[in-house]
């Protein structure tokens, strides 16, 4: 399909908005300049409307009932399907804590997808600290094991990330190996402190796994995980849904490490899209209420029912910043950190692409070579 957009105000890294069009043919941005004349199958008026990158989700554990360590491989298009509605053309498939055996397994089901949205697979763990495990499965915790992790890039090239507790024994050499293969190591579920945030970012580390969950805090006589991440220069993933983290952190956090280092994130659990109600995830039941996860036992937080669009729409609420500053923490800087050909609109990039309102509503998406709305 050859299509135009016209009469946009068109997102640049460099320089916000430019009034442009966009020309698309087979699926990538071939021409972005102003008043395109081009034969083409299909023509939409942007309006004056803002004309973005899609948006990304780096760390999701599912969706409308579909969990990614239970799903198969047909299932993963339901979720992408489902996805669209909130504007995301990309995502991670976050895996929760498994036996050896089960992820192994898992790896295999996801090598067999051929699923145009899904960018890789997310490890969260098993190399994580007990005393930070949140949801996941106690049983499946487990030491950094090097040939392990070896034997799972040699079943999966799917894989693009893992969190790690850089204080586990010999959780340092995993990192700089992994660094080595290009996965993308962050940094959660950690016990530790502020130095070992930079030891781990001098080993290879690239990013923080939903600051201020599952670590240690900004403590003035006891700097942990979170001091790490303002001393260096980590990507830091942040779930804006106001129950996560309070919106004043949510605020402060911006003004502290500002949007070039912020990527959006929903975290969201396999019960996102469904009405309130008990659920199963990683092992345990949640309870949906009001939009709000909590395990059923300990009323802790279990994940997120957050769609993309609303963490956009909140941090504009929130921290008073436009329509730019949150493309460029939900579409442009998860595409650098990942090596996507996404988040910008730039000729040979993907055409993932949203026309939104000044509200952030969506009002066409642009994906995989087709309009979707």
């Amino acid at each position: 399909m050859k299509l135009l957009i016209k009469n946009g105000k068109v997102y640049n890294e460099e320089a916000s908005f430019i009034q442009g069009d966009i020309l698309i043919e087979d699926k990538k941005i071939v021409k972005v300049e102003e008043d395109i004349v081009e034969d083409t199958d299909k023509v939409i008026d942007a309006q004056g409307h803002y004309v973005v990158p899609a948006l990304i989700d780096t760390h999701t554990h599912g969706a409308i009932g579909f969990d990614f360590n239970t799903c198969q491989k047909e299932d993963i298009d339901k979720i992408a399907e489902y996805y669209r509605q909130e504007g995301v053309s990309t995502f991670m498939a976050s895996l929760v804590c498994e036996s050896h055996e089960d992820t192994k397994k898992l790896l295999q089901v996801y090598e067999q997808s051929n699923c145009s949205s899904l960018a890789g697979i997310h490890l969260e763990g098993p190399y994580l600290n007990l005393n930070k495990k949140a949801v996941m499965k106690e049983e499946c915790i487990r030491k950094p094991d090097l040939n392990e992790f070896k034997e799972y890039l040699t079943l999966s090239s799917k894989i693009r990330s893992m969190t790690i507790a850089p204080e586990l024994d010999t959780a340092l050499k995993l990192i700089s190996y992994a660094n080595e293969k290009e996965i993308v190591m962050n940094i959660g579920h950690s016990d530790g402190d502020a130095q070992v945030v930079l030891q781990a970012e001098k080993a290879g580390a690239k990013g923080i796994t939903h600051l201020y969950n599952a670590m240690t805090q900004h403590e003035h006589r006891s700097p942990g995980i979170v001091t790490g991440a303002f001393l260096s220069n980590l990507y830091c993933e942040l779930i804006v849904d106001g129950f996560h983290v309070h919106e004043d952190v949510v605020k402060a956090t911006y003004q502290t490490i500002g949007k070039d280092r912020i990527i959006l994130i929903s975290d969201a659990n396999p019960c996102k899209g469904l009405k309130d109600g008990e659920y199963p995830f990683s092992g345990k039941q949640v309870i949906i209420k009001d939009q709000k996860a909590t395990l059923k036992d300990t009323g802790r937080i279990a994940g997120s029912t957050l769609t993309m669009q609303k963490a956009c729409q909140n941090m504009m609420e929130y921290c008073k910043v436009g329509i730019h500053e949150c493309i460029q923490m939900a579409s442009t800087n998860p595409s650098k950190l990942y090596g996507l050909n996404k988040g910008s609109i730039k000729e040979g990039y993907d055409a993932d692409i949203l026309i939104i309102d000044d509200t952030f509503e969506i009002l066409h998406m642009i994906s995989d070579n087709k309009i979707w709305y």
